[in-house]
């Protein structure tokens, strides 16, 4: 793969991460909205934190060489994904804890 293709995939890649962030902020937005209101006011500062976050880095990111810049993006593709897996983590354990209890079986039946 040519140094150029590598760039232009690069930042296909970054187009499609920065239009995900933002359909996940929109879609995040919308059930908050619905569910409890009170929440979306404390989370608007960090969802839009972590958006100029990502922009920052990736701008960073596109100063570096195009080695340099996959090699870059891979580890923090590896963070976020580290992230989510925290999140999947946080989720199951709140579906877990929401799943209704079986009742209590008597032994002496």
């Amino acid at each position: 793969m040519s140094t150029e293709q590598v760039t232009q995939k690069a930042k296909q890649t970054i187009r499609s991460v920065k239009e995900m962030l933002g359909k996940a902020e929109d879609s995040t937005h919308r059930a908050l909205d619905r569910a409890a209101p009170a929440v979306v006011k404390s989370l608007d500062a960090s969802l839009e934190a972590a958006s100029k976050a990502f922009a920052k880095t990736t701008k960073t990111i596109d100063g570096a060489t195009t080695d340099e810049q996959v090699k870059l993006f891979r580890a923090y593709k590896k963070l976020l994904e580290g992230q989510v897996g925290l999140l999947d983590a946080r989720i199951m354990a709140l579906e877990e804890r929401a799943k209704p209890r079986e009742p209590h079986q008597s032994t002496l039946q």
